[in-house]
């Protein structure tokens, strides 16, 4: 019995949901922040109530992207790239912590009326999710970019 608290406490403290990681300088698999000088292509996206214009974009492998977001709803809307697992998991802490703040580098926060640029480059080809992880949002608002092979 005497093992088992330590033991445990290791358990913890070494898994994902309770480690404190810096990702500030980890690439995942949706790519990273762009720099403004190597962006290759602008991509406009406009946020409506429930959905994203258009949802499905085109990118190549190593890309760097500006994409120009205008929130054209009458609601407060969110842009947060990841994987559909991650965009999900995402949403449900919305629903219980609304009120919490969040600065993801690969997260833009738009009022109605509101304009913002997120620079994002894509270095691995595959299927990256994007959507609204707001309350009541997320069922209808998302899409997909899909990151082709160079």
């Amino acid at each position: 019995m005497n093992g088992i608290i330590p033991f445990v406490v290791l358990v913890l403290f070494s898994t994902s949901s309770y480690s404190n990681t810096n990702y500030s300088n980890v690439e995942v698999d949706i790519g990273r922040p762009g720099e403004a000088d190597k962006v290759s292509r602008i991509i406009k996206l406009t946020q409506v109530d429930n959905m994203f214009l258009p949802a499905e974009v085109k990118v190549n492998e190593g890309e760097t992207i500006r994409f120009v977001v205008k929130n054209g709803g009458n609601h407060p809307h969110e842009m947060l790239l990841g994987s559909m697992a991650e965009l999900k998991k995402v949403a449900n802490m919305r629903r219980m912590y609304p009120d919490k703040e969040h600065s993801e580098a690969h997260l833009l926060q738009l009022e109605p009326g509101e304009q913002k640029e997120l620079i994002w480059q894509f270095t691995h080809a595959g299927t990256i999710d994007f959507a609204c992880p707001l309350p009541g949002h997320f069922k209808k608002m998302h899409g997909t970019i899909i990151v082709e092979k160079k």
